[in-house]
């Protein structure tokens, strides 16, 4: 699967909304344990303006929060703005999480 093809399927999550969606969408290789790092990487990737733009880049998606009260109700009406975080963090598990398949690159010592 590419990587853009990854970050834009449909998740479950649009048809069974619960107070954890964000939670289901860590990936599945993911340990339990490993649950607070995966929720610091995503959350520490949200907060960095270069992560966004190369979100935006990858994926071409261009929406911004409504800057008027009424905007963001709309927004929020409509899902956008979860739409938005789900398909982030949907590319920031490939983007910046990545795969967890065994050892570190980086071997100890260096």
């Amino acid at each position: 699967m590419k990587l853009s093809e990854e970050y834009t399927q449909e998740s479950p999550v649009a048809q069974e909304p619960s107070e954890d969606w964000i939670l289901s969408l860590m990936p599945g290789d993911t340990p339990l344990y490993m649950l607070p790092a995966w929720i610091g990487a995503i959350s520490f990737a949200f907060g960095e303006p270069g992560c966004i733009e190369a979100f935006r880049r990858d994926t071409g998606n261009k929406w911004h929060p409504g800057e008027a009260p009424l905007d963001r109700m709309i927004d929020e009406a409509c899902g956008a703005d979860k739409k938005f975080i789900e398909n982030f963090i949907k590319w920031a598990n490939v983007a910046v999480w990545g795969p967890i398949d065994g050892e570190p690159e980086l071997e100890r010592g260096e």
